[in-house]
């Protein structure tokens, strides 16, 4: 059985490649932007489209944010059991959900991004 460390650097691996690609340096700043404004102020900025109504207006940032869901749903961390951004906010926002849930998932998504940041490049 792994542990958690084991878990998160996992993933942040998996996520690195695909992450360097499109929010490489965005990846940097996002846990600060997380604890200033919030796990889903971040989440709506990502789900955020441009003017013209195509496409996202922060592409790197939905990036990662879309990690952070895969990360949440994955085996050993099981706090949500969403597998993109929208589908995130979707569930930390229902009438199930709670404070604790928010908590929880805030937490593991800035310890993730700690990997995360080593592991992008």
């Amino acid at each position: 059985m792994k542990n958690i460390s084991q878990i998160r650097a996992g993933n942040a691996i998996k996520h690195a490649k695909v992450t360097g690609q499109n929010g490489g340096d965005v990846v940097k700043g996002l846990p600060m932007l997380i604890l200033t404004n919030g796990l889903l102020a971040v989440l709506a900025m990502s789900l955020e489209k441009k003017s013209s109504g195509t496409g996202l207006k922060q592409e790197g940032t939905h990036t990662i944010m879309c990690a952070i869901a895969d990360h949440l749903r994955s085996d050993g961390i099981a706090i949500t059991k969403a597998k993109d951004a929208a589908t995130l906010v979707a569930e930390l926002v229902a009438p199930a959900a709670d404070a604790a849930l928010l908590r929880r998932a805030t937490a593991e998504a800035l310890a993730f991004l700690s990997y995360l940041k080593r592991f992008a490049s």
